[in-house]
């Protein structure tokens, strides 16, 4: 089961619509356990899910997650705004797919939503982090220009017997960039 959730607005509200609505699903088909994978925005909802409804969720796999906005972060998120500026390579798939108008503006709206949490005590899902009782593997590429490796250090760091590994040449995208290599990690780790 892959979690993601593009968002806008109130980001904490809309994230655990996503992981009602998720489990929702889960009860009306039966399923007694699932197997998460998040990434990015999906893997603060798979981290949210797995702390809600521990009974449900067997392993998680996350990457390019974070629990909290910090300056740096802020920081980041306001070089994304302007999707004008992203390299066509990222942009013109995203265009093609949503159409400009409709990307920019969500991605705007990305942005406006998800600095609010540098304000808040419990971050995006902080104090959900110890709460997580599944078997958790944290993937983090080294290059990646939109999550520091803290992140992915501080969730290792708080859900408890997680595992941390690291892609030296990995981005955000990782996951496309390595797919070999990712999908190994993951089915190895999932079964």
């Amino acid at each position: 089961m892959v979690s993601t959730c593009i968002t806008s607005g109130p980001e904490r509200a809309i994230m655990q619509s996503c992981c009602f609505l998720e489990c929702w699903v889960w009860k009306m088909l039966k399923f007694k356990k699932v197997s998460l994978l998040g990434w990015s925005d999906g893997g603060i909802t798979a981290l949210i899910a797995a702390a809600k409804h521990p009974s449900y969720i067997h392993k998680m796999v996350i990457w390019g997650a974070n629990a909290y906005v910090t300056e740096e972060d802020e920081m980041i998120y306001q070089g994304i705004r302007d999707v004008s500026k992203w390299s066509e390579k990222i942009r013109k798939p995203l265009e093609t797919l949503y159409g400009y108008d409709y990307f920019a503006k969500t991605c705007e709206k990305w942005v406006d939503g998800i600095k609010q949490f540098k304000h808040l005590p419990d971050g995006i899902c902080r104090h959900l982090l110890p709460l997580v009782q599944c078997p958790t593997l944290i993937v983090h590429g080294e290059k990646d220009p939109m999550i520091p490796r803290f992140h992915a250090d501080f969730i290792h760091e708080h859900v408890r017997g997680s595992r941390l590994h690291l892609m030296p040449e990995g981005k955000h995208n990782l996951h496309l960039r390595f797919a070999k290599e990712f999908n190994e990690l993951a089915e190895d780790f999932l079964q």
